[in-house]
């Protein structure tokens, strides 16, 4: 393999999902091409010159390892204001930029540096961990920066409640580095296993997953098909349509997601959903013919933090 072959090669691999420096030589080693941790260190420092201006080589620190990966900023295509042939429509891109930019510089320097953070206040609910609005002095240890729906996240471990939490950048008011803490192998876990566990980031009903099958029209299922929703998804054929296969948590991204689709969609099973479907149908439609002042609920308040 020339080095073009294997800087491209590289470029590839580290967009789908990041890699540490063995497991890239692992991958390099399949491809019949025996490299060097000096070698790869020279093939970061090139690489800069394949990348597209709104691609970045990126690293963290997780288990005491550390990962690359390529960062794509804006469109996956191309950056609108460099090419009069595209336009971004800036659907779900975040507002307040220079406080996004601020809180996730603060959130990434804790996380490389394996510190706790003490967040002063936090806003409104975006994702349902701060659905009772307890805003003040969370005690919290970053695990990892999320980009969802053009939006950024941070996930971590609430130090007082000992649960993992997703909480919106734009939410967090405020943030200050606290205690040095060794990030656990368990914990990390937890937080790998609570985000596969949600559709999306916000918060499950409870702590089970549910075998999900949805019915989806045969155009609609074109369009589903070819985009990611969840590490799940698999389909079927059943009648001309297609059955879309999840296994996660109930929640209301879930819910705000298939009706989306309106009426090219039907929730086969588990009947829990099909309840908290049929529940918001019909809570949409009395508040649609009642005047009373609208006041933010939580369809979910009642489940336990």
């Amino acid at each position: 393999m020339k080095q073009l072959e294997r800087l491209l090669f590289l470029i590839k691999v580290l967009k789908a999902m990041p890699f540490t420096s063995h497991e890239l030589l692992a991958q390099l080693s399949e491809q019949n091409n025996k490299s060097s941790i000096r070698q790869l260190q020279r093939d970061f420092k090139d690489m800069a010159l394949l990348l597209s201006n709104n691609e970045t080589l990126k690293s963290y620190r997780k288990d005491k390892l550390k990962y690359f990966f390529i960062e794509i900023s804006e469109s996956h295509f191309t950056n609108a204001n460099e090419s009069k042939t595209y336009k971004n429509t800036n659907f779900y891109v975040q507002s307040k930029p220079k406080q996004i930019n601020f809180n996730l510089n603060a959130i990434e320097n804790a996380i490389k540096e394996s510190k706790s953070i003490v967040i002063s206040e936090i806003k409104n609910d975006e994702t349902g961990d701060n659905n009772n609005f307890e805003t003040k002095n969370i005690f919290f240890q970053p695990i990892q920066i999320l980009i969802h729906r053009d939006s950024y996240y941070v996930g971590g471990y609430n130090i007082v409640k000992k649960c993992i939490q997703i909480f919106g950048i734009n939410q967090i008011e405020k943030v200050a580095l606290s205690n040095q803490f060794e990030l656990l192998v368990e914990t990390s876990k937890m937080f790998d296993d609570e985000l596969n566990k949600r559709f999306g980031v916000t918060k499950n009903i409870n702590e089970h997953t549910y075998k999900i099958v949805l019915e989806v029209s045969s155009v609609l299922s074109e369009f589903i098909k070819n985009h990611h929703w969840h590490a799940s998804q698999r389909f079927s054929k059943k009648n001309g349509n297609t059955l879309m296969h999840l296994e996660c948590g109930i929640n209301r991204e879930l819910l705000g997601w298939l009706f989306q689709w309106m009426y090219n969609i039907r929730v086969v099973e588990p009947e829990i959903l099909k309840f908290y479907y049929e529940k918001t149908l019909n809570d949409i439609q009395n508040n649609n013919n009642s005047k009373a002042t609208l006041v933010y609920r939580n369809l979910f308040n009642n489940t336990k933090n």
